[in-house]
């Protein structure tokens, strides 16, 4: 194909793409209404160019709906807004186009299209979607970066919702790693919700993408987040629960991840916390329960990667590396180390004090202590 050849066939898909994004922006206008447009019409410049006379003749289609799409050819400010969004850097992916995520075509309620600050998840690698408690606990708060941090830095996909809580600490344990993380959004992904987590949402596109089915500038509303979690799922292999009341958001997740055929993982939660409720009910119906990041990478066979083992082992003393390696994922009594390890209590508590200090560990209740790169 000669250079002049190449241009227009890219012009035309760049074309084909915008008209895709014109359909796909009008309200009223599902996947299966496009479906027959492009049926009826033969392709989206067909669309485009059919008259009001054939679109009213098409079944399902009513006034209303011809008439959105009739003023929004007119007015034509779907080419500004589809250029605008190409200079700020943000991806349109349409349920009609070759990019779209396959693991989301075929769930139930389908979003007809995505927005992207940064990518997409890579669906030749896992991905874990990690969801739990706003008003999470210290406990929650660091199993969700534990996890996070563990999933991401051996080379699966963390995703969550950006929420407060478990979503943004999953978050930022995968960042911490080095590794890929996603957000998916209760709003358009130009706005920044909650405000807190500003760092988070500048940061996850350099590593990862913020996605959303929702206007670029749309607001967050209450009832855009149950939506929004079919996403979550849909583009994960399994969802982890971390902490869940006994009607809490993450069980909705949960259900989506079911009907799409996803595993669920749950951190087992202490009998009588309110927080536990939902984690243990899901326990009791299938659910598979969790002591660390290594359930989950041996259940879909992920190795460890860029010897892992060996940096670890790397800026920590002899005495350092033989405590930690008694210390858990899920607490750990200093009593259980001192056991384990046959060493001084003194000795102990310094080298305790160093792994602390370096992030290896973390004391979550007196005497208690968590691996936390385990």
């Amino acid at each position: 194909m000669e250079v002049g050849e190449r241009k227009k066939e890219g012009q035309r898909e760049q074309e084909e793409k915008m008209l895709r994004f014109w359909l796909g922006t009008i309200d009223g206008i599902g996947i299966e209404r496009t479906k027959k447009l492009l049926a009826e019409c033969k392709g989206f410049r067909g669309v485009f160019e059919a008259g009001e006379e054939k679109l009213g003749k098409i079944r399902g289609l009513g006034e209303k709906e011809v008439s959105c799409i009739l003023k929004s050819r007119r007015k034509g400010d779907y080419r500004k807004e589809w250029e605008r969004l190409y200079t700020e850097g943000i991806g349109y992916y349409s349920y009609f186009g070759e990019e779209y995520p396959e693991r989301l075509r075929h769930i139930y309620r389908p979003p007809k299209h995505l927005y992207v600050k940064g990518r997409l998840p890579n669906p030749a690698r896992p991905a874990i979607g990690i969801v739990g408690a706003r008003d999470c606990s210290c406990y929650g708060r660091d199993m969700a970066r534990l996890f996070g941090y563990r999933l991401a830095e051996a080379g699966v996909q963390i995703i969550s919702g950006m929420a407060k809580g478990i979503d943004g600490w999953a978050h930022r344990g995968a960042l911490e790693s080095g590794g890929q993380t996603f957000a998916v959004l209760g709003c358009g992904v130009e706005v920044c919700y909650p405000a807190v987590h500003r760092w988070m949402y500048e940061r996850i596109p350099e590593k990862g993408g913020i996605i959303s089915e929702f206007a670029p500038k749309l607001p967050a509303s209450p009832r855009f987040f149950p939506i929004r979690n079919r996403i979550i799922s849909g583009l994960s292999d399994g969802i982890l629960i971390v902490e869940a009341r006994e009607r809490s958001g993450s069980l909705i997740t949960a259900d989506a991840a079911l009907e799409q055929g996803r595993d669920v993982f749950v951190i087992p939660g202490r009998i009588g916390d309110e927080l536990s409720i939902g984690c243990n009910r899901l326990i009791r119906q299938g659910a598979v329960p969790v002591e660390s990041p290594k359930d989950i990478l041996e259940y879909y066979e992920v190795e460890y990667t860029n010897n892992i083992e060996e940096k670890r082992q790397q800026g920590k003393t002899d005495e350092e590396n033989c405590i930690l390696k008694a210390v858990r994922s899920a607490p750990t009594h200093i009593g259980q180390i001192l056991l384990e390890t046959n060493k001084k209590e003194t000795e102990v508590m310094k080298a305790l004090l160093s792994l602390e200090k370096k992030g290896e560990i973390r004391e979550i209740s007196r005497g208690y202590f968590i691996r936390m790169n385990c």
